[in-house]
């Protein structure tokens, strides 16, 4: 019998920015690592209406054939894995875990009120951030645990850091590109901050999979030239990308963000994040250590400070070094305790 059986969109064949495939393979990645790959069994959600056949199938065989089982489903996916787990599990009484992506789990229970009863039958529930935790526990909630977002990059060491920067100053988004993790306003911004200055002193790539195109394409056409797409990079090399920019804008407003991975990818990079206060970036981004907040949708104050960054670069050099030490906290041999320590 397997020690462990996992549930979730792995999509294996895929080049991916996502951040649910990134997060379900790595904790899987994590758990082979630490238990062997013959005590973790993966079964693939993706492809949505052959699962959906399967599922009642997949369900039983993992309940059969292992201790714990591990689902991490996206919101829509919940609704059905989560009824039919807990029914199934009646007759084989294992211990349920939901790792849950993203955070938007509060506000979509809310909505969903039957859920409770069945999210009240997992063992434990465990997500990204403490304010996380703390509104579902406001909820009724008693099974909810702390296991931050991970990946498992090299870390940049400190003599790997550039000591010096001088304009123009090389910014990066790197993100899935939709309207919502606030693309437009990165562009806005700096746009706005070279023209007062009247020179190109701050220069804009970005990274990721396009999923609102016409968006995109419309944004894209009106562009100085100093605004540039750069496609997508595989997340197991994005220190290797990012290490060469000055910071990392993130002026997201994206509805379910909980620990966004690419915080992660620039901390490894020694790369400071200048980013929204939203939702839980806060808890994350640590001013004036690791990066920059302002206020959400507040274009002007993101202008500001990119203004004054310009007049004085060393605020971001010094903060390099914190962003290496941090980025150890999210290595996934660390995060990954957690759930190990529900396993026994």
């Amino acid at each position: 019998m397997n020690t462990v059986a996992i549930l979730g969109r792995f999509a294996d064949k895929e080049t991916t920015t996502s951040g649910q495939i990134i997060k379900t393979r790595i904790v899987a990645d994590a758990l082979c690592e630490r238990l062997g790959v013959a005590q973790v069994k993966r079964e693939d959600t993706q492809g949505i209406v052959k699962i959906l056949l399967r599922l009642p199938y997949v369900i039983i065989k993992m309940l059969s054939n292992a201790r714990h089982v591990v689902i991490m489903p996206a919101e829509r996916g919940l609704c059905v894995v989560a009824p039919s787990i807990v029914i199934a599990n009646v007759f084989f009484h294992r211990r349920l875990h939901y790792v849950v992506i993203g955070g938007g789990l509060p506000h979509f229970i809310k909505k969903k009120v039957w859920l409770h009863f069945f999210l009240n039958s997992f063992h434990c529930i465990y997500v990204e951030t403490r304010s996380l935790q703390m509104e579902l526990e406001q909820l009724g909630f008693q099974n909810v645990y702390i296991m931050s977002n991970c990946k498992p990059l090299n870390i940049l060491s400190a003599d790997q850091l550039p000591v010096s920067a001088v304009p123009p100053f090389r910014l990066c988004t790197f993100s899935r590109v939709i309207k919502e993790k606030g693309i437009e306003d990165a562009v806005r911004a700096v746009r706005t901050c070279n023209e007062q200055v009247g020179k190109t002193v701050f220069t804009l790539d970005i990274y990721g999979q396009v999923e609102q195109r016409k968006w995109f394409d419309a944004l894209m056409a009106d562009h100085p030239d100093y605004v540039a797409y750069r496609g997508i990079i595989p997340f197991n090399r994005s220190t290797d990308v990012l290490k060469d920019y000055f910071a990392l804008l993130f002026p997201t407003y994206y509805a379910g963000e909980a620990f966004a991975g690419t915080l992660i990818d620039a901390m490894s990079a020694g790369l400071p994040v200048i980013a929204s206060d939203w939702h839980n970036n806060s808890d994350i981004v640590i001013e004036g250590e690791t990066g920059l907040l302002f206020p959400t949708h507040s274009v002007d104050s993101l202008v500001q400070i990119l203004y004054n960054v310009y007049r004085n670069p060393q605020r971001i050099v010094q903060m390099r070094p914190m962003c290496l030490k941090r980025a150890e906290k999210y290595q996934p041999s660390e995060v990954i305790q957690t759930l190990l320590e529900n396993l026994k």
